[in-house]
């Protein structure tokens, strides 16, 4: 018997969300972007259905032609800008996803909603890899938002009932990323590659973290969506595997094959310690088996240099 075509919203169009939409899109799957841009990603072929605006508001009439599960991908600011704007950040992030739970609640509540949350965010840095039972202590605005929402979703699940589940993404990457966001250790280093411009090491370069391919990522989140069944509340999704900022910079010159000068700079409060999720969850549900962060370094660097070679300056 033939699975019915599986029915995705994705609110936010920006890296992750553009990511998960054209994934989507690839499996075959009915698939609809929120954004409040285009984005060049969503060009590819198959091109999801791309509706204009911030998100809540448009949803009613997407949940109107029948969606599975609506996955948020948006909502307030950028870590760095959040320290600036904490009231900004707070505001947007849990206008959004009440608005997406009031929509789902009215319109459609055997749909499922999936937070992207940040493992980042809402853990300290500590010796062990943090599982979904260990507890949350945000030391940013941007963890604090993330980690309200979550009780948001945990809210609408045990008194609504709404299929909420909460996934902690780690730091993903694969993609260049703007400078503005104030994000992207690995998107930092190959800049640093490509300009020859120094790599601004915040701490000592010991501390670990858990970076996990974009491609991984979207696979391992359309699996999730794709099981039968209810999800749990809270799901991390990582690779599992710490590795330190200096062997990041170390692998990213191998893949490049371009050395670049590296300086010390400020500490940022929260660039100490190991902070590498538990994924012994996602491993369970959907078998999940990611890149070596040497693996997708590598791959990271031949997808630019394609894109290069066909965008020549």
């Amino acid at each position: 018997m033939t699975a019915p075509m599986t029915r995705v919203a994705v609110v936010g169009a920006g890296f992750l969300g553009g990511a998960l939409a054209v994934g989507a899109g690839h499996r075959g799957w009915d698939v609809t972007a929120i954004g409040r841009s285009d984005p060049y990603a969503l060009s590819e072929r198959p091109s999801p259905r791309f509706v204009l605006g911030g998100g809540a508001e448009e949803l009613p009439a997407v949940l109107g032609r029948g969606v599975d599960a609506v996955v948020v991908a948006a909502g307030g600011r950028f870590p760095v800008p959040s320290a600036d704007e904490p009231e900004a950040d707070v505001v947007e992030t849990l206008s959004l996803i009440v608005g997406v739970c009031e929509a789902v609640r009215a319109l459609s509540p055997a749909t499922r909603i999936v937070f992207l949350s940040s493992a980042g965010g809402v853990y300290a840095p500590g010796p062990d890899p943090r599982t979904e039972s260990h507890p949350a202590r945000p030391v940013s605005p941007y963890g604090m938002s993330r980690l309200v929402a979550e009780e948001y979703l945990a809210f609408y699940r045990r008194v609504h009932g709404l299929p909420c589940t909460a996934l902690r993404c780690s730091n993903v990457y694969g993609r260049l990323l703007p400078e503005s966001r104030g994000q992207g250790v690995v998107s930092a280093a190959f800049r640093c590659a490509l300009t020859g411009k120094p790599f601004v090491l915040h701490g000592t370069g010991a501390q670990r973290r858990d970076f996990l391919h974009v491609d991984d990522f979207t696979r391992a989140v359309l699996d999730l969506l794709a099981l039968p069944g209810e999800l749990p509340s809270t799901v991390n999704v990582g690779s599992g595997v710490g590795c330190s900022i200096a062997e990041v910079v170390d692998l990213v010159s191998t893949a490049t094959e371009r050395h670049f000068p590296v300086e010390p700079g400020p500490s940022a409060g929260t660039d100490t310690g190991s902070l590498v999720v538990d994924a012994s969850l996602l491993r369970s549900l959907v078998g999940f088996a990611p890149l070596h962060p040497a693996a997708g370094l590598a791959l990271m660097a031949r997808a630019l240099r394609k894109e290069s070679a066909a965008c020549p300056s």
